[in-house]
């Protein structure tokens, strides 16, 4: 779905990149449950008013499960396979808001917008391009995994034999991983990320 760039709901990327810091500090501070409530209801807003509706109810739903898991002490407490898949459930809760933010970032901003804010904030281009181009990143990723896939699905390849599966997915991601990570050096490199001044003009 395209950003759209005349909500007044979809704060400034900046905005939204301070608030995706800011709720990463909740990872190593215990907040009050009042608190992360709050944080969710907002950025499940955010989504509904960026028209991402089913991300603003699904974001309700996950966390509201991850809030039923119990503490550490009663964790301890079970077998060693329940307390690690309990335990695996409580390190998602923990970075659950940066996440959904960062979420949120990627989903609701364009690299044009990106890189208009960075230079309002009179940031040198050595540090905006690379950031902007690294936005890239994710809808590629999300498209090629989509088309990993739909070709697995052609050729008969199901979570019925897990092993399998899960190799026919890591090998093709790390390799297209790999390629879009290239992609986006060569990108900065056609910005002229390590030469930034001005062009100079010349007439035939």
């Amino acid at each position: 779905m395209p950003v759209l760039l005349e909500n007044p709901y979809n704060p400034n990327p900046i905005t939204k990149l301070a608030t995706t810091f800011l709720l990463g500090l909740t990872v190593i501070h215990e907040m009050n449950a009042y608190f992360e409530w709050a944080a969710v209801l907002a950025l499940s807003f955010v989504f509904y008013k960026n028209e991402f509706k089913k991300d603003a109810v699904r974001n309700i739903i996950i966390f509201g499960l991850l809030s039923l898991l119990p503490n550490v002490n009663v964790i301890e407490s079970t077998n060693i396979f329940l307390k690690m898949f309990l335990m695996l459930l409580l390190v998602l809760r923990i970075f659950y808001l940066p996440l959904t933010s960062g979420v949120l970032l990627v989903k609701t901003s364009d690299v044009g917008s990106i890189i208009s804010s960075m230079d309002k904030l009179k940031l040198p281009r050595a540090v905006s391009i690379p950031i902007a181009v690294m936005f890239r990143f994710f809808p590629s990723f999300k498209e090629e995994g989509q088309n990993i896939k739909r070709a697995m699905k052609i050729r008969g390849i199901g979570f019925k034999n897990p092993i399998r599966y899960i190799e026919h997915v890591t090998v093709p991601l790390l390799i297209m991983s790999s390629n879009i990570s290239d992609d986006i050096s060569k990108a900065a490199e056609t910005k002229c990320i390590e030469n930034p001044n001005k062009k100079i003009g010349t007439s035939l």
